[in-house]
């Protein structure tokens, strides 16, 4: 992947986590209300849940369809910090959220590539 294409990358997902996290946050608070675990509270923390959910998605789907040849190592980097972070603040159902959605993330993108190998022969 050269440069261009990185920044590309980049920007496209940070738009998508950003549009991505009321969606996301709206729906946590719906299945799991506003209660707060950990001691980093927002006055919403369903948005900070909903910017972790979306974080993972789209890391784990973009990583799995452009990243190339180290894409599960980066993928791996990327998404640690953020398993990290979650542990630290104790928000075990954020922690199993997050994977959750990294794995549908990353099952999605395994079908797009799929659909992209058997359309190309």
């Amino acid at each position: 992947m050269n440069q261009k294409n990185k920044v590309t990358f980049s920007v496209l997902a940070i738009i998508l986590i950003l549009i991505f996290i009321p969606i996301f946050g709206s729906l946590y608070k719906n299945f799991f209300g506003s209660a707060c675990t950990g001691f980093l509270c927002p006055s919403n923390p369903e948005y900070l849940d909903g910017f972790f959910i979306s974080y993972m998605f789209f890391i784990a789907l973009f990583l799995t369809l452009f990243g190339g040849v180290r894409k599960y190592k980066n993928m791996l980097i990327l998404l640690g910090i953020l398993i990290l972070f979650d542990l630290f603040l104790g928000a075990w159902e954020g922690l199993i959220i997050d994977l959750g959605a990294a794995l549908v993330g990353w099952l999605l993108a395994q079908g797009g590539l799929l659909v992209y190998k058997k359309l190309k022969k």
